[in-house]
């Protein structure tokens, strides 16, 4: 069975600039870090399925 290749043109990744966070902010986000971590933990287990 012979299949159709299509060619494929270059691709750029632009990454979108970082957000500039306050002092509040990161105050915030440094202090729910542990939830983070958590959520991002119980992600990367249900992935490897």
């Amino acid at each position: 069975m012979k299949q159709n290749l299509k060619l494929v043109k270059e691709v750029k990744i632009e990454r979108p600039e970082p957000a500039k966070l306050s002092a509040e902010e990161s105050i915030k986000r440094t202090k729910q870090f542990d939830k983070r971590k958590e959520k991002f933990i119980a992600a990367v287990r249900q992935g490897k399925n």
